[in-house]
């Protein structure tokens, strides 16, 4: 729990297991507000290029300039403003961090994890950034911003979401989905199962 003190009447929060509830919630002694413990959402984007027609195809990550995970290679993108859609606050950040415009393309997947080892949980919404207008130069809260072969990632990356959505990215363009199979594929296999 981040607060002590209730922010609509300023007595003491305690944690308390709600009904129907799995988590302790924060809940004020007195007036009993609950400051409910919900995931923050972020917005990335798995910005990629190929070089050469047949080329590998590369993704652009950016080093972090700061905590949590300072000196990480992260998927550019941030925080959710208040009635922000994720598309617009992706476009503000890459905006923000490489100075470029983004064309933004599909979803790649939703990730649940946490900001920094004890930090907030957060639920990173990540999409595919087939064009960018502008050459990416690092600002805001980037050190560095670099190109690598999407199969050969640089090390460490910041947080477990970007691993598994640039895995998902790579399964993606290999033609083998998000980590579902292809409904004809579920299809042979259900063939092959009655035969």
């Amino acid at each position: 729990m981040i607060l002590k003190y209730c922010p609509q009447c300023a007595s003491p929060l305690e944690e308390r297991r709600l009904p129907d509830e799995q988590l302790l919630q924060p809940v004020c002694s007195r007036c009993g507000h609950v400051l409910w413990q919900n995931p923050k959402p972020t917005a990335s984007g798995l910005i990629t290029r190929r070089q050469k027609r047949q080329g590998p195809v590369e993704v652009l990550l950016v080093r972090r300039a700061g905590p949590p995970r300072e000196g990480c290679w992260d998927c550019p993108g941030g925080f959710i403003d208040p009635d922000e859609h994720p598309e617009d606050a992706l476009r503000r950040e890459i905006r923000e961090e490489l100075g470029v415009q983004a064309t933004i393309g599909p979803m790649v997947g939703i990730y649940m994890d946490r900001y920094g080892a004890e930090g907030e949980s957060t639920l990173n919404i990540y999409y595919r950034v087939p064009t960018i207008v502008g050459t990416p130069t690092a600002a805001s809260d980037v050190g560095t911003a670099s190109w690598f072969p999407l199969d050969r990632l640089p090390e460490p990356l910041a947080f477990g979401n970007n691993r598994r959505a640039l895995h998902a990215l790579a399964n993606l363009l290999a033609g083998e989905g998000t980590g579902t199979r292809h409904r004809s594929q579920a299809r042979k296999d259900g063939r092959r199962r009655r035969g």
